[in-house]
């Protein structure tokens, strides 16, 4: 009996979900652009303090919440002028986050 147990325990772990990630930038990950990429459904990326020169595509991954550690006063994120800070397309959903940033110098054509 017990080896049918763990069979079934070892069948039935096939199909759970793993646990959503906590990804430091830049301690784990030294840009939010890669942790975006590398970032699974339901994952946390969390930035730390300072100034970060980004213009950024959202990936097509529902659920990842995008936060700054220390808030928005402390954690920049500055496009320099050249394009958009942040631009999302695809792949929200209403667990999407990004949170604790001042974003600034974002440019968008026509304007």
């Amino acid at each position: 009996m017990p080896r049918i147990l763990t069979t079934l325990f070892a069948f039935l772990m096939t199909f759970v979900a793993p646990a959503a990630a906590v990804i430091h930038v830049p301690d784990d990950i030294p840009t939010i652009g890669d942790a975006l990429l590398f970032a699974s459904p339901d994952d946390t990326i969390l930035v730390a303090r300072g100034v970060y020169h980004v213009n950024l595509e959202w990936p097509s991954t529902p659920g990842i919440k995008l936060i700054g550690e220390d808030g928005a006063l402390d954690t920049v994120l500055d496009g320099r002028g050249k394009d958009q800070v942040l631009g999302v397309y695809t792949g929200v959903d209403t667990t999407t986050v990004v949170r604790g940033f001042r974003i600034q110098n974002g440019h968008a054509e026509g304007q």
